[in-house]
């Protein structure tokens, strides 16, 4: 018995050190949160088309970018990167190769960039409840009169980011690049067993997608590389077997986490055109 009690004890600790990894530090697995660098922004803001947009919430002072290259916008679209990127750094790419009538909304999450505050679920959608709006008031638009202009787009976590986005402000078409199907099932991923019962920073994308679907005239292009080492790329393909009546799948052969937007800009430029219309 006394034996059995130290294999028992070999055995449980390396699984209970594990779970409690992940329930009390789940969030440095999460984020990657860091700063601009001291002249960054301004130096942004001092080219054409740009208009720093401050805002605050609950968490503090938040701050994000509009990029808008023409003054009279057709369309407003929703940028939310990953969970190791800021806003600005997706600038140049869609200064490059967004569609040059439009406008976007470059949003850091509570943490991230110049915002103040954790990230977690709740912290980022009442960002987003006050961020888009502030935005809109900029460009002299309104809710619910524009409403149909919006359009999101978002790369790995800023895909669920996106969604929530949508669901927010009843989006209903845009391109997402990498998502993850939950970030319940992102521990199977990441440790090879499912713990997504431990997890408290929950993002759901198939509940978006599904509630997307239901809302009907809704239209979501994904894109995943077949290469990707961060979130595997079945997650995608589930996704768009889940949810044929609106999700438009493209896979990238070779392509990686971060590096769709470099070998494949066409075509994800393609599902931008497909989204905005």
């Amino acid at each position: 018995m006394r034996l059995l009690r130290r294999i028992s004890i070999i055995l449980l600790v390396p699984i209970v050190g594990v779970l409690a990894l992940l329930t009390g530090c789940q969030s440095k697995l999460i984020y990657f949160p860091r700063p601009y660098g001291p002249d960054h922004v301004a130096t942004w803001d001092a080219e054409p088309g740009t208009t720093v947009i401050d805002y605050t919430t609950a968490e503090g002072k938040q701050q994000a970018y509009l990029l808008s290259p023409t003054p009279k916008p057709e369309r407003l679209w929703l940028v939310t990167g990953g969970n190791g990127t800021l806003a600005l750094d997706w600038s140049d790419w869609l200064r490059e190769h967004g569609p040059g009538q439009d406008a976007w909304l470059l949003i850091d999450i509570p943490g991230y960039g110049a915002c103040q505050g954790n990230p977690r679920p709740a912290t980022i959608r009442r960002s987003l409840k006050a961020v888009v709006p502030a935005a809109m008031t900029s460009l002299q638009w309104s809710l619910p009169a524009d409403h149909g202009k919006l359009r999101f787009f978002g790369h790995s976590l800023g895909s669920a980011v996106s969604l929530m986005a949508a669901e927010v402000y009843d989006v209903r078409r845009g391109v997402l690049l990498t998502p993850f199907t939950s970030s319940m099932d992102m521990t199977e991923a990441m440790f090879g067993v499912d713990l997504g019962f431990l997890v408290w920073h929950r993002f759901d994308n198939r509940v978006r997608l599904k509630d997307l679907e239901k809302r009907g005239g809704a239209e979501v292009f994904i894109l995943h590389g077949s290469d990707d080492e961060a979130i595997p790329v079945t997650m995608s393909r589930e996704l768009a077997k889940e949810f044929p009546g609106i999700v438009r799948y493209t896979e990238i052969p070779g392509g990686r986490h971060n590096t769709l937007q470099d070998i494949a800009p066409e075509k994800i430029r393609a599902a931008m055109d497909q989204a905005r219309k």
